[in-house]
């Protein structure tokens, strides 16, 4: 091995032991609210310190890191924002994603990685209501300022040949509603039936509200394990970033369910994280699959191969992936 060849290696290993500073100093710049502050005109150490009730040294070395992570730029003395934190990072922004960071959940329960790889017993259980709805209206709220855009190209898909026709469309796990939302801004033919929990669909109806649709929107409270989705009532199933907490067993007699659900000709729409079918790539989606090993009893991330049959025994033979941003695609299953 040349001298070269190892010194990259160790520049890897040492980069990835490292990996947390970086997340952890994002996490703690939007607790903090520096972003916010910052936007408000303060734009010194001193400022920035008074303006939060902080040392001057921790805030000094705070925003020089930021610095050095491109989320601030620094002229002389003077801290200003660079145009990804003024988007994405500020609270008075309609895209504004740090929701995600306010929370230590994530944080917590990935530091029980090691315990729960050796006991299979994960510290919290996400898929479960009283978790479920301490934690995901945080996420909710990043998720959809994520989503919309992807949302905009599916509702696009969806509805090609079909914005004069009468949908009848399924939110599964709706949370914001942003995967249906589009659909009903797209076309008035369009109604919805949002479902997740009650307290979640609170929430859900501010989204709703927001975006002018609640005319066409129904809701469906309560466990999607639980809930009768009757037979032969809608030409769209939507399943968004949900399969993935609910584990193979409960999501393939969802699945069986929701086939028995479809219209002739429906579709069932299935938006997550997909590893290859050798599960050795991409890497997100297998790191995600951890993520779900420390959140919930069952959860997994699960590949196109599984997916097809899983849907092909629901009696949905006409299976396909669709891209709908760059290296993000949806599964679509349809019956015929």
């Amino acid at each position: 091995m040349s001298q070269d060849i190892k010194e990259q290696q160790l520049q890897q290993i040492s980069h990835m032991f490292h990996a947390y500073t970086s997340s952890r100093t994002l996490m703690t710049a939007v607790q903090l609210d520096i972003f916010q502050c910052i936007s408000q005109g303060n734009s010194t150490v001193e400022q920035v310190a008074t303006a939060i009730n902080a040392t001057t040294r921790g805030v000094r070395m705070l925003l020089n890191a930021l610095v050095g992570l491109q989320f601030l730029k620094k002229k002389e003395q003077n801290y200003e924002l660079e145009p990804i934190s003024s988007r994405f990072l500020v609270k008075t922004s309609a895209d504004y994603i740090g929701a995600m960071f306010e929370i230590d959940d994530l944080w917590n329960t990935w530091s029980h990685l090691n315990q729960v790889i050796k006991t299979g017993h994960p510290p919290r259980a996400l898929e479960q209501e009283q978790k479920a709805t301490e934690f995901f209206p945080h996420l909710v709220k990043s998720l959809h300022a994520m989503s919309i855009g992807r949302s905009n190209r599916l509702a696009d898909i969806l509805l090609q040949d079909k914005v004069n026709i009468p949908l009848q469309v399924l939110d599964i796990a709706c949370g914001s509603g942003v995967w249906s939302i589009l659909l009903a801004e797209k076309s008035d033919k369009v109604m919805v039936t949002a479902q997740d929990f009650s307290k979640i669909l609170e929430l859900t109806k501010t989204y709703v509200q927001r975006h002018g649709v609640q005319k066409q929107y129904s809701y469906l409270a309560g466990d999607l394990k639980q809930l009768d989705y009757g037979e032969n009532r809608y030409d769209i199933v939507i399943l968004g970033n949900i399969v993935h907490s609910e584990g193979e067993k409960s999501s393939r007699i969802l699945i069986q369910k929701l086939g028995k659900a479809l219209k002739p000709h429906g579709r069932i729409v299935i938006i997550d994280m997909f590893p290859n079918n050798e599960r050795s790539a991409p890497a997100y989606p297998l790191l995600f699959a951890l993520n779900m090993l420390v959140n919930t009893t069952e959860g997994d991330t699960y590949t196109f191969e599984e997916y097809c049959q899983w849907l092909n025994e629901a009696n949905i033979p006409k299976v396909f992936m669709e891209e709908i941003a760059p290296e993000f695609s949806v599964v679509i299953g349809e019956v015929l």
